[in-house]
């Protein structure tokens, strides 16, 4: 039996549409480049998965996930790119599988962190050609 990363038990909506749920009441779309506050660490957890889709574009489109660690002092440090992935203009799905242990905190932020901080996401989509509609992109484990 495959057991759940229990850090990660759910799906994180970076970019896309949310659905109503019971810890989130509001229906709405996310942007790409909104910056998102998780509630459980990414560099804690095992393995977790950045997962991307379009239905279809005029071009190519690229997501980057960044994430962010926060600061002893409750503030939130450097963005660092933690994966890259790219979809045909035809429209597809992309999952990559990312360790925690492996994200690293820029060098500036490295003595103003606890152990286990990464806990500020976004994924940024060039303007040209842009987030078709429909696309989709968030963390699961």
């Amino acid at each position: 039996m495959t057991m759940a990363n229990r850090l990660l038990d759910a799906t994180t909506t970076l970019l896309g549409w949310i659905n109503y749920t019971a810890t989130d009441q509001e229906e709405r779309v996310i942007a790409a480049g909104t910056t998102v506050k998780l509630s459980t660490p990414l560099d804690a957890a095992d393995v977790f998965t950045f997962t991307a889709s379009h239905p279809g574009h005029s071009a190519a489109v690229t997501f980057t996930l960044e994430v962010a660690p926060e600061l002893k002092d409750g503030t939130m440090g450097t963005w660092v790119p933690a994966a890259e992935v790219a979809i045909p203009a035809a429209g597809g799905h992309v999952e990559a599988p990312i360790s925690g242990s492996l994200l690293q905190v820029a060098a500036p932020d490295a003595l103003n962190v606890n152990p286990h901080c990464m806990v500020y996401a976004r994924v940024l989509v060039p303007e040209v050609p842009g987030a078709p509609a429909g696309a989709y992109v968030g963390l699961t484990y």
